[in-house]
């Protein structure tokens, strides 16, 4: 017979167990990290943020054909491809349809794309000149839903596997590589890659403080999750010398009869940076004219008549998250060499000034006098 002191004690148990949430659960925010995906990029991408921001977070993952409500998660991360410089359609028509949702929830926005450098400018035959790569894709998505206010958005650079790009998507990469006056990355290889790791760390990492209001992971934890993206699939099944992923160098001059263009890397801040700039042009008669601001980097253009005809130096001054603490400068004349020798040495006269005292950061430099057209 059982003691009935030794029967209350275990009803009490019981019911001290029931009352004790599921481990994890209780005030737990709830989250959903929907994503759209060809060639499945953003997929390896998207449970690799699920990783950072860690198994014992409830964070559903899926891809965008298998969300019908945003209504019960506390916060949503919205992933993409690129295309034609900005997220996907369906991701549009995805935020267009749950926007009165996703304004009274935490959201972030992250891209997979092609270039991640924040500083680049695309001029192609008769369009006008403007802001490509990176976070520069997510301007047009935040413009046209103004009241979706994320809370981190990133541009990580993705991968291309090229002999499996379908029809449009394989011409629109020839068209690129014919068109780049910078030169073009993946030229010469089967698979290139231009994601940067630490920037989806960053974003991980945001997500888990700005979000979740948890502790960001170390540096040497954060590290062990890249075998998401990480394999031994080779960049050229026929020469194994080269690589998928080649890290831009900080500091970079080309000079061709297409373009002049350099970039650097400093120390600061980009307001300093941009008080800087202004001195510039005060000091050597030159016309500012913003074209975009962002919490991340500035365009502007540089205006001036050289020899009774008006150049246009495009300047842009970017942070990348990878990079605290700096600020990473870019000017770009895409005038003849016989016209634009005035706007060289004005961009001379600028790198002077941004570089002085010690503010120019020299690793990961490089220096090209010309690239293959």
């Amino acid at each position: 017979m059982i003691n009935r002191k030794h029967l209350l004690i275990a009803v009490l148990w019981i019911f001290y167990l029931l009352a004790i949430p599921a481990s994890g659960s209780a005030g737990q925010l709830k989250g959903l990290l929907v994503y759209d995906s060809i060639y499945s990029s953003t997929v390896e991408v998207a449970y690799w943020i699920k990783a950072i921001i860690g198994y014992d977070q409830h964070l559903d993952v899926k891809k965008i054909d298998q969300v019908i409500t945003v209504k019960p998660y506390d916060y949503v991360i919205i992933g993409s491809y690129s295309k034609w410089e900005k997220p996907s359609p369906r991701i549009y028509k995805f935020v267009e349809v749950f926007q009165d949702d996703l304004a009274t929830k935490k959201v972030a926005y992250f891209l997979t794309c092609g270039d991640f450098d924040e500083t680049m400018i695309l001029k192609t035959p008769g369009g006008t000149p403007h802001l490509i790569a990176g976070r520069n894709y997510l301007w047009e998505i935040q413009e046209k839903y103004p009241n979706v206010k994320p809370v981190v958005i990133a541009g990580f650079g993705g991968r291309q596997v090229l002999p499996a790009l379908q029809g449009t998507d394989s011409f629109m990469t020839w068209m690129l590589e014919k068109l780049a006056k910078e030169g073009a990355a993946w030229k010469g290889l089967d698979i290139w890659e231009s994601l940067v790791p630490e920037r989806v760390e960053c974003f991980g990492n945001e997500v888990r403080v700005k979000i979740l209001g948890l502790d960001p992971l170390s540096a040497a934890e954060i590290k062990k999750y890249r075998g998401f993206w990480n394999s031994l699939q080779p960049a050229s099944l026929t020469d194994p010398s080269k690589v998928k992923y080649t890290p831009k160098p900080y500091n970079v001059l080309v000079n061709t009869d297409r373009v002049y263009y350099t970039r650097s890397h400093i120390k600061g801040t980009l307001e300093a940076t941009i008080q800087m700039l202004q001195n510039w042009a005060q000091q050597n008669n030159i016309t500012l004219k913003e074209q975009r601001k962002t919490f991340f980097n500035i365009y502007y253009h540089a205006i001036k008549n050289y020899n009774g005809k008006e150049l246009t130096v495009h300047v842009v001054a970017s942070t990348f998250p990878e990079t605290p603490g700096s600020v990473h400068v870019s000017f770009r004349s895409f005038d003849k060499p016989a016209l634009r020798s005035g706007a060289e040495e004005d961009i001379r006269k600028a790198e002077e000034l941004l570089w002085a005292q010690g503010r120019k950061i020299e690793d990961r430099h490089e220096t090209a006098s010309s690239v293959s057209e």
